[in-house]
């Protein structure tokens, strides 16, 4: 916040990727719950925060969600790992994007055991159908809006839970990139 006005300052998506992991916690707090309605239909650019990504190398993403009767489930897509300052091209191609990862949507406030960021959104891994030996299924994100007026951009922490532990595992930011194109999901 800045001194004079009391307000956050203007922040970016790249100006995310630069933020100590302090001021991200105090953003995650403070942050709003995202309308989950204004994620769907859309795949969102992404990066991660932290050493955990760093040292696995995967650090560009993205994040699509859709609106499956009353539930909204989402996906990532793997991307090509560039400069952040370059297009976040899917792989093997743009016209067949590899979706994997794929977690269902709901309020944090609503899970009896994942009440980490109540206001938060809750990214559920462990009921996105992936197969029992994929890994993401340990993943559990809460993901926040962190500047009241900016419905396309979105702050993110990521847990792995094993043995009924939750480990930090990083943060991430999120950006609408695209619309998500539903003719050719495959969720499996």
């Amino acid at each position: 916040m800045t001194r004079s006005t009391g307000r956050k300052p203007d922040m970016d998506f790249t100006s995310f990727l630069k933020v100590p992991q302090p001021v991200l916690e105090a953003l995650m707090l403070s942050g709003e719950k995202p309308d989950p309605e204004k994620l769907v239909g859309w795949e969102f650019r992404g990066h991660n925060i932290g050493i955990i990504p760093k040292i696995g190398r995967i650090l560009k993403f993205k994040k699509g969600f859709l609106k499956f009767g009353d539930e909204i489930i989402g996906y990532n897509v793997l991307v090509e790992q560039n400069s952040p300052d370059e297009p976040w091209i899917a792989l093997p191609s743009e016209a067949k994007p590899k979706r994997h990862g794929f977690f269902k949507v709901y309020p944090a406030e609503f899970s009896p055991k994942y009440r980490h960021y109540p206001q938060a959104l809750l990214l559920d891994y462990s009921k996105g159908g992936n197969p029992f030996y994929d890994p993401s299924q340990v993943l559990r994100d809460y993901l926040v809006k962190p500047l009241p007026d900016n419905d396309d951009l979105y702050l993110g922490k990521a847990y792995a839970e094993i043995a009924g532990k939750m480990i930090f595992v990083g943060y991430f930011v999120i950006e609408r990139y695209n619309k998500a194109i539903v003719d050719s999901l495959k969720l499996s």
